[in-house]
C-alpha cells in the first residue's frame, strides 16, 4: 500500500508557524518529508521554534520574517520563496491569527481592524502574491485555517467570528476560481485547543469548564489532532476535496 501522507519533493509555507497550530503543522510536514518554511512577525520567536523543532526531529525547517499586514515584507517573501523552492509552491497553510475578546459595545476600533486584518485580509495578502508560485508546481493545495466561530458563536467574539467567516468564504470563492488549475482550497475551522491563543480561557478554571460542557468530548484538543485532517486536504490523495471546511471541535457543533 502507497503511504498516502508521504510528502516528499513538496515545498510548504505555513503562516503563523512559530507557534501553535502553526507549529504543530510545521513539525509534522517536516518530518513527512517536505520543504518547510514557516512565516511570522517576530523573528526571535521564529529563530527559537526552528531551534526547538530542529532539534526535536533532525530535520531542517527554514523561517522568514514576514508580517501579513505588510505587502512589503509579502513581497520580499516571494522573492526568497522563489529562490529557495526553485519558483514552485505546493502547499500553502494560512495559519496566521489573533483574538482580541471584547463584547461588541467595547470592541475598540483599532483591535477590530487588527483582527480583520491579520486573520481576513492576511489570508488574501499572502495566497495572492504565492499564487502565481503555487501554480507553477505539478500540484497545489492551500489550506486556510477558519474555526467553528465561523459557523457558531460565543460572547466576546464579534471581531474573530467575523474574520473567519470571511475566511471560510474567501476559501469557498477561490476554490471555484482555481477548480480548473489543479489547485484544491478549502479550510479547517477548530475547535477550542490547547493553544496560546486561549490562554485567557485557560487560565480561568471555571471558564474552562463552562467551556467543556459544549463539548460532547468534554476536553480541549491538542494542536496534534488536527494534523491528519490537515494532511489529508493537502495530500494528493484529496484531489476531488475542495471548497470545504472540515470541523476539528470534538463535537462542539453537533448541537
Amino acid at each position: 500500500m502507497k503511504q498516502l501522507f508521504n510528502f516528499l519533493d513538496t515545498n510548504t509555507i505555513i503562516t503563523g508557524g512559530s507557534s501553535g497550530i502553526g507549529m504543530e503543522i510545521a513539525k509534522n510536514f517536516a518530518m513527512s518529508g517536505s520543504k518547510v518554511l514557516i512565516i511570522g512577525r517576530n523573528e526571535e520567536k521564529l529563530k527559537k521554534t526552528v531551534l526547538e523543532l530542529e532539534n526535536e526531529i533532525n530535520k531542517k525547517i527554514r523561517y522568514f520574517k514576514c508580517d501579513v499586514q505588510n505587502q512589503k515584507d509579502i513581497d520580499q517573501l516571494y522573492d526568497y520563496t522563489s529562490e529557495k523552492f526553485n519558483k514552485k509552491l505546493n502547499i500553502l497553510v494560512n495559519s496566521a491569527g489573533i483574538n482580541i475578546r471584547n463584547p461588541v459595545e467595547s470592541i475598540n476600533h483599532a483591535d477590530w481592524n487588527e483582527i480583520i486584518d491579520i486573520n481576513l485580509t492576511g489570508t488574501f495578502r499572502v495566497t495572492q502574491k504565492l499564487l502565481p508560485l503555487i501554480k507553477q508546481s505539478d500540484f497545489g493545495r492551500i489550506i486556510n485555517l477558519g474555526s467553528i466561530f465561523a459557523t457558531v458563536s460565543y460572547p466576546s467574539r464579534a471581531a474573530y467570528a467575523a474574520s473567519k467567516g470571511g475566511v471560510i468564504m474567501f476559501t469557498k470563492t477561490l476554490a471555484i476560481e482555481l477548480a480548473k488549475s489543479n489547485i484544491t482550497v478549502n479550510s479547517i475551522s477548530p475547535g477550542p485547543l490547547l493553544t496560546e491563543i486561549n490562554k485567557a480561557v485557560l487560565k480561568d478554571e471555571e471558564n474552562y469548564k463552562k467551556f467543556c460542557e459544549k463539548i460532547p468530548i468534554g476536553r480541549f484538543g491538542e494542536p496534534s489532532e488536527v494534523i491528519t485532517s490537515i494532511f489529508f486536504l493537502a495530500s494528493k490523495y484529496s484531489s476531488y476535496v475542495t471548497g470545504a471546511d472540515i470541523k476539528v471541535d470534538g463535537g462542539w457543533t453537533i448541537y
